[in-house]
């Protein structure tokens, strides 16, 4: 196992680690639970920033990397919005946006593999990716507010937890960006669809 792969691979160990510390953190009221979920996603951002660079750089690029590191991005970031709607803070309906968001892209992966095409990452993926790493500070900063009784940071917003509002705008744009991808692959999803099933099929 190559480093970059270790890097990989360390956001889904440490993402369920940020949904302890977190849910529990919020719950309880704890400066000191709060601020590890803090140092957990900050490892998560660091590690989907490095491993990349690494992989490059050290030509460790494989084709298990570029299969596991979307999945590993997947893995982390639901793991932070769930989290999220555990503690209250988003309803179901939200985060659902990002399940189904990322559910869809692999699918997208697979119907692209089967026709010989590598799903590249796109800018708007690139865009989204940032988006949701800055949702989520947004909401760790509003819940250190919080559990630091400092009044200048409102918890809620319209009758809705300030993060709400936070998370949404990041859920409207992760929608979105599926069009991005779907565009330029819309010949081989096409395909897909109208390919008749060899036997046993449905």
């Amino acid at each position: 196992m190559n480093s970059a792969l270790i890097f990989t691979l360390s956001r889904v160990v440490i993402a369920p680690l940020f949904a302890l510390f977190f849910i529990f953190g919020y719950r309880s009221d704890s400066p000191v639970m709060i601020w590890a979920a803090v140092g957990c996603a900050l490892l998560i951002e660091l590690s989907d920033l490095f491993d990349g660079m690494i992989a490059r750089s050290r030509g460790e690029v494989t084709d298990f990397g570029k299969v596991c590191d979307p999945v590993a991005d997947s893995v982390s970031r639901q793991t932070v919005f769930i989290s999220f709607m555990a503690a209250g803070i988003i309803p179901l309906w939200l985060y659902l946006v990002f399940f189904y968001r990322d559910a869809f892209m692999q699918l997208m992966r697979i119907v692209c593999a089967s026709n010989g095409i590598v799903l590249a990452a796109r800018r708007s993926g690139k865009i989204k990716a940032v988006m949701q790493a800055i949702a989520t500070f947004a909401v760790l900063l509003i819940v250190l507010a919080k559990v630091h009784h400092l009044p200048w940071i409102p918890q809620r917003v319209g009758g809705m937890h300030t993060g709400f509002w936070v998370v949404l705008v990041t859920a409207i744009y992760t929608a979105a960006s599926v069009i991005d991808y779907i565009i330029p692959n819309r010949a081989a999803l096409s395909t897909m669809l109208r390919r008749k099933p060899v036997s046993g099929g449905e």
